[in-house]
């Protein structure tokens, strides 16, 4: 195998039930044998689709406020939002919590069942799922829940309803298919692999030995193969352009926080009087409630993580100008900790989707989106986007210092 972080051939050993293999030299996961692997996937997926059902059948939350009960269902967490003239975030909470999240429970059963069955597409429905997967946030969803109850608590009487319950089981569930899904089984029950290539040894690098892998499905190809003979995704060596894409995304996060964290984030009507709130006052008013694990949490997610996940991006975009002499081994190890919690930022946009929706008493007290919700889903959203076009195998090529010294060799 390949390794896809640092690009180093490697021979695997027959891998036995429950075994992991991992890269001798970046420690990136490269392959993993799961027990069952094609009953397991398909029972929990079944059963993830039947809580996220009971999680649109019944009551989601319920709220009391002088005397007023009002009783949200988990399609009104983005229906409101669209009937309020916010289609935008309606529709990024509908896609976040249930459409992709649906979406790739759908796709691993289907998958599953074409390792027994001959059925059309595996091969785009396989790409479509590893595609849409980052995307998929009912965990993030869920912890979103969990800090707008405590900012509501102390003002409203909450009650949990039915689906509130299938919901965490779905978020379980769902958490769980993917942790037993066998990848690299996966795709070689629905597609054939590649032979392997004469000549090849391990221990050297994919540019050394002229192979290029598939970021898709992990199959190794010449390097003058433009697609995947596999899954017909494009396979680059590296990817074009790599750090200029990753800087001007980066650069573009950058400016847009600056107004993320100056326009208003939500507004409170209450009674007829108005109140904005920005991310930090609305951390500060946390703080002075006194419920200060939340606000912790909203200061960690939507100031702490964004800002160190632009300046170790940009630091890690450094290192690669570096000589591998120079550059140091944390940036090794950073990339796939900041790829993996950038996406937990947008537990703000949630809370404040979760509070429009659910805070609706008339002329009592309602909450609404502020401009800034828009532009800090872009921030985080455009992150996202800087991690996944930076290529980590950068970390470990020649720098083009390096490079040029060769050259001139």
């Amino acid at each position: 195998m390949l390794c896809r972080f640092c690009d180093l051939l490697q021979e695997l050993p027959d891998l036995q039930d429950g075994e992991e293999a991992h890269c001798s030299r970046c420690g990136h996961e490269l392959d993993a044998r799961q027990r069952e692997s094609a009953l397991r996937p398909i029972l929990y997926a079944l059963s993830a689709l039947f809580m996220l059902l009971l999680t649109n059948l019944f009551p989601f939350v319920g709220m009391d406020a002088a005397g007023s009960h009002r009783d949200m269902t988990f399609w009104d967490t983005s229906a409101v939002l669209v009937d309020e003239d916010y289609p935008w975030l309606g529709m990024l909470v509908w896609l976040f919590i249930q459409a992709i999240p649906c979406f790739c429970m759908c796709a691993i059963i289907y998958l599953k069942l074409g390792m027994f069955y001959r059925l059309p597409a595996l091969v785009q429905v396989a790409r479509l799922l590893y595609n849409l997967k980052p995307w998929s946030m009912v965990d993030i969803f869920l912890m979103g829940l969990l800090v707008s109850f405590v900012k509501l608590l102390s003002h409203f009487e909450i009650t949990l309803g039915l689906s509130f319950w299938a919901f965490c089981c779905f978020c379980l569930l769902h958490l769980r298919t993917f942790q037993v899904v066998d990848r690299h089984e996966l795709w070689s029950r629905i597609a054939p692999a590649p032979q392997p290539l004469e000549g090849t040894v391990h221990g050297t690098t994919g540019l050394e030995a002229g192979l290029k892998v598939c970021q898709c499905c992990t199959a190794i190809v010449p390097v003058e193969q433009t697609r995947c003979s596999r899954c017909q995704s494009k396979v680059r060596q590296r990817i074009p352009h790599s750090i200029q894409k990753t800087m001007a995304l980066l650069v573009t996060a950058t400016v847009l926080y600056i107004p993320a964290n100056t326009l208003i984030m939500m507004e409170t009507v209450s009674l007829g009087d108005s109140i904005h709130s920005t991310i930090i006052s609305g951390i500060i008013l946390m703080w002075h409630d006194g419920a200060y694990p939340v606000a912790i949490i909203v200061l960690i997610a939507s100031v702490i993580v964004p800002v160190a996940k632009i300046a170790i991006m940009l630091w890690l975009c450094y290192l690669t100008q570096l000589t591998r002499e120079q550059r140091s081994r944390h940036g090794q190890w950073l990339y796939p900790v900041v790829d993996w919690i950038g996406r937990w930022s947008m537990v703000d946009v949630l809370v404040v989707a979760i509070l429009a929706a659910l805070v609706r008493f008339d002329a009592l007290v309602g909450v609404y989106p502020g401009n800034a919700t828009f532009v800090f889903a872009s921030v985080v959203i455009i992150t996202m986007l800087a991690a996944m076009s930076f290529d980590p195998r950068l970390l470990w090529d020649p720098s083009p210092k390096e490079l040029e010294q060769q050259s001139e060799r």
